[in-house]
């Protein structure tokens, strides 16, 4: 076990946590770095990941997990604590600021709207912040993590390991993370943001690739004054 101080600039930073590095995954190490079940007594908790051996998708929706994995050919999602994931990235949000957005034509636009909407109504833009979004899809490509090329990772085989599917017309929730300084770190290399999905019905989750959404979409960030702190340590691992 390795005890995680949450107090510690290596895993916290203005209220986000985090556990691992996507650059680590990409470098080889798919091994399973958090025990989920660590965080499971948390309030308000909104987090996303790959599971441990690139196997699925992590994403936490206000306490609730969704853990995707492919089997015969499709998404099947599970809730529950019982699982590891090879990094790990996590906020407490009590409360929210809402905006209503005009349509969004992609994932760079929804960055613009929560940076937006964290500098005139939330914690600021300068520090990394979690942010939701809910919504009707008109198309939403995402993929899930379903590695099974054996041992060894690179970033050419985590390619290989993206199962996709698109979806239209369809009601969703995101949680997502931006940072303009963790790049590689739990956001992509070449984003600041790194953003899950569910469907309304819980039944499909994963990791989303590009997005168009209808006006009338609510993004909320989290409320001035956060971060809440509600613990300074944590076992994980």
């Amino acid at each position: 076990m390795r005890r995680l101080n949450l107090e510690s600039p290596t895993a916290r930073n203005a209220g986000v946590c985090w556990v691992g590095e996507q650059r680590a995954v990409l470098a080889g190490d798919v091994r399973g770095h958090v025990a989920l079940e660590c965080l499971s007594s948390l309030p308000h908790l909104y987090g996303l990941g790959p599971l441990e051996g690139l196997r699925g998708e992590v994403s936490i929706f206000g306490d609730a997990p969704s853990l995707a994995r492919v089997e015969q050919g499709r998404v099947v999602t599970a809730s529950g604590w019982n699982a590891r994931s090879c990094f790990l990235v996590w906020a407490q949000v009590p409360q929210w600021s809402n905006h209503t957005m005009a349509s969004v034509a992609s994932l760079d636009a929804v960055e613009g709207e929560a940076r937006r909407l964290a500098a005139e109504e939330g914690p600021g833009e300068t520090a990394p912040f979690p942010f939701k979004i809910l919504g009707l899809a008109e198309e939403i490509t995402f993929h899930v993590l379903d590695k099974r090329d054996g041992p060894g990772h690179s970033p050419e085989r985590h390619e290989l390991a993206k199962a996709r599917w698109t979806l239209e017309r369809t009601p969703v929730e995101l949680v997502g993370f931006h940072s303009r300084q963790h790049r590689g770190i739990f956001t992509p290399k070449e984003s600041n943001i790194h953003v899950h999905m569910r469907t309304e019905d819980g039944r499909i989750s994963g990791h989303v690739e590009t997005i168009r959404l209808s006006a009338g979409a609510r993004i909320s960030v989290p409320s001035r004054g956060w971060p809440h702190q509600t613990g300074k340590e944590h076992l994980c691992g």
